[in-house]
């Protein structure tokens, strides 16, 4: 792998180091666990059950109105999650 030195010249190199290094060094709250449950638990929980509804519904409906059943059942049910997410977790914490 070919490795690209173009701070070697650059005159603000010491600068960039010192702030890399306090940025490494910083000690912070985990982001990963808030990312998972914003994003992808929501996400995920619309999938589900836009394939479930899709799949549960097939014999009943057809064409347009089973997807837009199944888009709305799924809309539904995520916002649901999303909402006992949020009182789970309890109110905002502020700075």
């Amino acid at each position: 792998m070919k490795t690209n030195n173009t701070c070697s010249q650059c005159s603000h190199k010491d600068g960039c180091r010192l702030s890399y290094e306090k940025l490494g060094k910083a000690n912070g709250p985990n982001v990963a666990t808030k990312a998972v449950v914003a994003f992808l638990i929501p996400i995920g929980m619309f999938i589900g059950v836009l394939a479930a509804s899709e799949r549960l519904l097939q014999g009943r409906l057809e064409g347009r109105s089973l997807t837009l059943i199944s888009f709305f059942l799924a809309v539904c049910v995520s916002l649901l999650v999303v909402f006992i997410v949020r009182v789970i977790r309890g109110p905002k914490k502020t700075l």
